[in-house]
């Protein structure tokens, strides 16, 4: 059994259940919440699940750890404690379809906190990947329809929901964060089923599938407001999932969507093992995972200077995409963003990290902002790219104006993109209309804690 994420946080500082109950009783009353029992029967009671703490107890917690309060309100207990375990309870899980599913239970349906760090890299991750091409190898083949009529409509009418989900990342008016809110309906709906009726039914790798896809939409509109800590979370859960249903497009697709994540905050040769990977998988990938992938490898290379081999590969990308079908028509997963303007992109990051951040602007600007009607999601998200060129270049009032614009497009950014946002324009804050972007960046202050908390 899985340890609970308040006994990981606890036995990672190397406290015992009395000493930790005597550190929350003591940060309790430096907070200024009063006096509190020192007992560590509380505090087993906590880790056993029976009981969660009062508010200003888990503010305490909160104050320990390093957590902030927003997250400790917004999250509830106890999700808010996942990212600051190093995903301990995620990786312990075995990989199997009883531990795919436990995975999905251990994610909770809102975003985390902002973090630009993931915590599965190097030999970890390796060994995820081993373990998830073994699980790929024992899964059953068949997602045949369910024999119970009611439960089959629901499954038919959820991928249908899904697939609609999933072609938005093409282009929609619609804001992320309300995509965020019917993502999270549909994993809260596959959830329960997934658990209920387990593996072993006859539906169990139909059930696992879908349970793959809602996770990884999370993932993506998690990795869209750059909260690369839980797409990284969701895009492991996708795995899981996808391997154990035995799904090899999925789980080709998904491997591909974890190598973005170590692409933007990684290390780059993690990025090239999950694409190895993937095309083990999947050696004659669908088009646009094809250029997918070729686009991703490019910029791997990049990343480590091979200049050569990174232009080799976009040819290869352009070339599977001019063999794209349209994307309703494609069977390869998660693909529907990939198009000429996806290539544009690549070759503008590609260049970027190749130093050459004058040519990868000129690759930004080729890439026309799509009309409001067709807005990408990713738009917040990638636009970083083009900041980081435009203040590489010494332009802080272009990068601006391109902020500017794209909070003219979607109202306002993530907090997680504000934040990343702001961090890189402060040092040019004495120019007029960076300090004037900045304004608008600012997220509302903050109350105070005690304000915070709810009444009684």
């Amino acid at each position: 059994m899985a340890l609970h994420p308040l006994a990981v946080l606890r036995t990672s500082i190397g406290l015992s259940h009395p000493a930790y109950a005597r550190l929350v009783a003591r940060t309790h009353a430096e907070l200024g919440f009063g006096q509190m029992a020192a007992r560590r029967e509380k505090v087993s009671r906590w880790e056993s699940g029976r009981i969660a703490p009062e508010t200003t107890a888990q503010l305490a917690i909160a104050h320990i750890h390093d957590i902030p309060q927003d997250d400790v309100l917004r999250l509830g207990w106890p999700h808010w404690l996942l990212p600051a375990t190093g995903d301990t309870s995620l990786l312990t899980r075995p990989w199997t379809a009883d531990g795919a599913i436990a995975a999905i239970n251990s994610l909770p349906l809102a975003a985390g906190p902002c973090a630009a760090h993931l915590t599965v890299t190097g030999p970890v991750l390796a060994a995820q990947i081993r373990a998830a091409l073994t699980c790929l190898s024992d899964a059953p083949r068949s997602c045949s329809a369910s024999g119970h009529p009611a439960l089959a409509k629901t499954l038919a009418w959820t991928g249908t929901r899904l697939r609609a989900l999933e072609a938005l990342e093409a282009g929609t008016p619609i804001p992320v964060a309300a995509l965020h809110t019917a993502a999270e309906a549909e994993y809260d709906l596959i959830t329960p089923l997934l658990t209920a009726h387990g593996p072993d039914s006859p539906d169990g790798s139909r059930l696992l599938l879908l349970a793959a896809r809602a996770a990884a939409l999370r993932a993506w509109l998690c990795g869209a407001q750059g909260e690369e800590t839980w797409a990284e979370r969701y895009a492991l859960a996708a795995l899981r999932a996808a391997a154990a249903a035995g799904s090899r497009r999925h789980t080709a697709a998904y491997l591909s969507q974890l190598a973005v994540r170590h692409l933007r905050f990684g290390d780059p040769g993690d990025a090239l093992a999950l694409m190895a990977a993937a095309r083990t998988v999947l050696p004659r990938p669908a088009p646009r995972l094809a250029a997918a992938l070729e686009s991703r490898e490019a910029r791997s290379l990049a990343a480590f200077g091979d200049a050569g081999e990174a232009v080799r590969a976009l040819e290869r990308a352009g070339r599977a995409l001019r063999g794209a079908p349209p994307w309703h028509t494609d069977a390869q997963p998660s693909c529907a963003a990939v198009d000429e303007r996806y290539l544009a992109l690549a070759h503008g990051n590609t260049w970027l990290l190749l130093g050459r951040a004058e040519r990868a602007l000129a690759y930004f600007e080729s890439a026309p902002d799509a009309a409001p009607a067709h807005r990408s999601p990713h738009l917040g998200e990638r636009l970083r790219a083009v900041v980081v060129a435009r203040l590489e270049l010494g332009d802080a009032d272009a990068a601006a104006t391109d902020i500017d614009h794209a909070l003219a497009l979607v109202g306002r950014l993530s907090p997680c993109l504000q934040e990343w946002f702001g961090e890189r324009l402060a040092p040019h804050a004495h120019r007029p209309a960076v300090a004037g972007t900045l304004t608008r960046l600012s997220p509302p202050a903050r109350m105070p804690l005690q304000e915070a908390l709810p009444e009684r």
